[in-house]
């Protein structure tokens, strides 16, 4: 119990410490306090914690700050002249309103920590962390005023407090209200430069999000209506097939929060703000509650909602995966995958078996180490390098050969043996052959699957590729250095992902030379090529006259037309609404 409260409380109070005046400069608190969290998640995933409720008060307080909450959003819509924010903030304080009135008598536990929790806990707290720390250097070259720079780390303090509850709370009404700040904490971060752009991605961010409110409200009334609580343990544990189509609606929140096509654009427009707010959101925070409720939610799923959302968690990782092959702009690039890979994590974790929640974990944990590590180096590409877009990165493995491997370990650890991530998959394809043999209707799904994962690996060698690539041959460029925390931030989350594949040895995953081989292969390999070629020679055409010639490497890019995107939104929501009215029936 202490160290749920602590995990809970410590960064809130970290964060009235960032935006109070105080003689404390901003790094010693948050390094403190980031040290402290991560040792007390590690403690808790090993010794567990009690389940508890909170005081009365406190509900009535987070009654209060919801209405407060759901009144802002409003407010937002109306000063912005958003209909859609203001509409769906006004809908949220009716349906709040109504499941008011309804008053259910059963309870449980305001607290109920699993297995699944605890591993969230590791995510939010180490990676979520660390981010915080690279954040404290990424800030100070924004043009902000030393207040608004220690603002930026409070939210992100902010962010890890609710996320800490989220994931430890069993309430539906202290969910909704996480849920709903975790929203408010994007659409801080994403307006955070303030400029039209800003302000533009952050109310689609809004309202999008207040869908997912919506859904949970429609839960609460239903839970309350048929089975008299508020509390999922309860829910779970006697919702029938007649009513499972409030288990369906719920999985709609999850998609939502996990910006699942078609609502992907939220994420995508969340890449104007500092990168610390795309490296946060995509791997520690606010998308991870995606996998984690249908964690949740899977062992309550009837045969026909796990197979649908397994269907549909599918087709959008092959979709995503195939867009983001598309994109120039490296921050696109990364979201577009991180959608492909939450989908992924979906699919199997309503499936709802053992093995299945035990993959999902494994992709989960791995998957926030690598996407932190690849947003933590987009960052440092913008503001040591000034580059955005792969067609620009040419000849920048001679420019910073460590921010290259970095990016190199990230992009390989998403897609190649002997990392985690590709343990996951690899599980999984085992995990579909039996879903197939249950259902070979399954084997739709499991083409998807096996199409997703070829077009990520690809996406790895192109973006390898294009940094590995030498078009001017004859001119030497200078090694730019990168700043301490920036180095360290990235080691510390590269440590983690060698932890793993160490891990993976002890627990017998891979034998020792499918570890040493792959890793050799990937890493020394070219590195080898890279000091084997010259760098002094010019080149000439075979017909030239001696003259030096320019080379120009270039990766394959491709469109999608606007009309294969929209059949891929019209088809995710066609199985979204099929998957609330067939439950239905």
């Amino acid at each position: 119990m202490f160290n749920i409260v602590v995990l809970i409380s410590l960064p809130i109070i970290l964060a009235l410490f960032l935006i109070s005046p105080n003689r404390l400069k901003k790094s010693k608190i948050t390094f403190i306090g980031v040290s402290i969290l991560a040792l007390l998640s590690f403690v808790s995933y090993f010794s567990g914690s009690s389940p508890f409720s909170f005081f009365y008060p406190l509900h009535i307080l987070f009654f209060i700050l919801d209405i407060i909450l759901l009144l802002f959003f409003f407010y937002r819509g109306v000063v912005e002249k958003d209909s859609k924010v203001y509409a769906l903030a006004f809908t949220q304080l009716i349906l709040y309103g109504i499941y008011s009135f309804l008053e259910p008598s059963q309870i449980s536990y305001d607290i109920l920590v699993d297995k699944i929790s605890l591993t969230m806990l590791l995510v939010i707290n180490i990676v979520g962390g660390i981010i915080i720390i690279y954040a404290l250097k990424y800030i100070e070259s924004e043009e902000f005023s030393e207040a608004k720079k220690n603002g930026f780390i409070a939210i992100l303090f902010f962010f890890l407090a609710v996320m800490n509850l989220i994931v430890t709370t069993n309430s539906l009404e202290i969910f909704f209200l996480c849920f709903e700040l975790t929203t408010l904490c994007s659409y801080l971060l994403i307006r955070y430069r303030g400029d039209k752009n800003s302000k533009t991605n952050a109310l689609r961010a809004l309202w999008m999000n207040q869908i997912g409110g919506v859904a949970i409200l429609a839960v609460m009334i239903l839970s309350a209506n048929y089975y008299d609580t508020s509390y999922m343990n309860i829910l779970l544990k006697n919702i029938d097939e007649t009513h499972v189509f409030i288990l369906a609606i719920f999985a709609i929140a999850a998609f939502v929060k996990g910006a699942a096509i078609p609502f992907e654009k939220w994420l995508l427009g969340a890449m104007v703000a500092p990168t610390p707010v795309s490296a946060i959101l995509h791997s520690a925070t606010m998308v991870k509650i995606s996998p984690y409720l249908i964690l949740k939610l899977t062992p309550a799923f009837t045969p026909f909602v796990s197979s649908l959302i397994v269907f549909l968690g599918m087709f959008i990782f092959m979709s995503a995966s195939i867009m983001a092959l598309s994109k120039d702009y490296f921050k696109e690039v990364l979201g577009l995958s991180t959608i492909a890979l939450l989908a992924f994590m979906v699919a199997i974790a309503s499936i709802g078996s053992d093995d299945a929640i035990n993959i999902a974990l494994v992709l989960i944990v791995f998957h926030a180490i690598s996407k932190a590590l690849l947003f933590l180096q987009a960052g440092i590409l913008e503001k040591e390098f000034h580059l955005k877009y792969l067609s620009d990165m040419n000849f920048l493995v001679d420019k910073s050969p460590l921010l290259v491997f970095m990016i190199l370990v990230g992009f390989t650890s998403l897609t190649l043996p002997p990392f985690g991530v590709f343990i996951g998959k690899f599980l999984s394809i085992e995990l579909m052959i039996e879903q197939i043999k249950i259902n070979p209707l399954n084997i739709i799904a499991f083409i998807f699957m096996v199409i997703g994962s070829v077009v990520l690996t690809l996406l790895y060698f192109k973006v390898a590729t294009k940094m590995m690539a030498n078009e001017n041959i004859s001119l030497p460029n200078k090694v730019i250095k990168i700043d301490t925390i920036y180095k360290y931030t990235s080691l510390s989350l590269f440590v983690l992902l060698m932890i793993g594949v160490v891990s993976s040895f002890t627990f017998s995953a891979f034998s020792f030379y499918e570890i040493v081989l792959p890793i050799f292969f990937i890493f020394i390999v070219p590195l080898i090529l890279y000091k084997m070629r010259s760098k002094k020679v010019n080149l000439v055409k075979e017909y030239n006259c001696g003259e030096k010639d320019k080379v120009v490497v270039n990766t394959y890019y491709f469109e999608l037309s606007d009309g294969k995107i929209k059949l891929i939104k019209y088809l995710s929501i066609f199985c979204m609404v099929f998957l609330v009215l067939g439950s239905l029936i």
